[in-house]
């Protein structure tokens, strides 16, 4: 079970909450809510305390990145974000947890997998709509030959494009056509009307 956290509204942040992480395998919360439920003072402090307790500690912390101990491989790992023009935070957490997940189950090396998420959470940001904005294979191989063609410019961009170069594998193993993020399928009630 990969768990996280809602926003705690009375911000008690009760520590309580943390009982049921023995059940989990995995707890992604966010760096406010990680410090808050831990009673630290530093993302890396909240990461530590979170990593006696399950065995995959992650702690997001928006444009800046994220940081994880998997204490069923040895690793930790710290990556930056990727700074990109945000429009829509929302779901940014779920997308990120999504990309750990399948980046767990694929059983990359904890600094891809954080990698990965951090690219498909920066990838969501970039539109409106929570989970109609989480990127598809479609749009992560696009990103990727982006990311390439940016990299001869040198500097931050072909830094970023060596530490995803192991996207190439991943997205040539995708069709050219693969899943792009989902659109819209709502319409007005007179649309329905229309069509009756």
């Amino acid at each position: 079970m990969f768990a996280g956290v809602g926003w705690d509204p009375s911000e008690l942040w009760d520590p309580a909450v943390l009982a049921d992480l023995p059940l989990c395998h995995a707890f992604l919360p966010n760096h406010v809510e990680a410090m808050a439920y831990t009673r630290t003072d530093s993302p890396e402090a909240a990461l530590r305390r979170l990593s006696g307790q399950v065995p995959l500690a992650v702690v997001t912390n928006g444009a800046d990145g994220a940081m994880a101990s998997d204490a069923s491989t040895g690793e930790t790992a710290a990556v930056p974000g990727l700074r990109v023009n945000a429009l829509d935070p929302t779901g940014a957490g779920d997308v990120f947890a999504a990309g750990m997940v399948t980046g767990t189950l694929e059983g990359w090396p904890l600094e891809q997998r954080l990698l990965f998420a951090c690219l498909c959470s920066a990838l969501s940001v970039q539109h409106f709509g929570g989970s109609l904005a989480a990127p598809g294979w479609g749009d992560i191989a696009d990103w990727w030959e982006a990311a390439k063609a940016q990299s001869a410019r040198g500097g931050d961009a072909a830094d970023i494009a060596r530490r995803y170069g192991f996207l190439e594998e991943l997205v040539t193993d995708k069709a050219h056509n693969a899943v792009r993020r989902a659109e819209a399928t709502f319409g007005l009630l007179t649309e329905v009307e229309a069509f009756s």
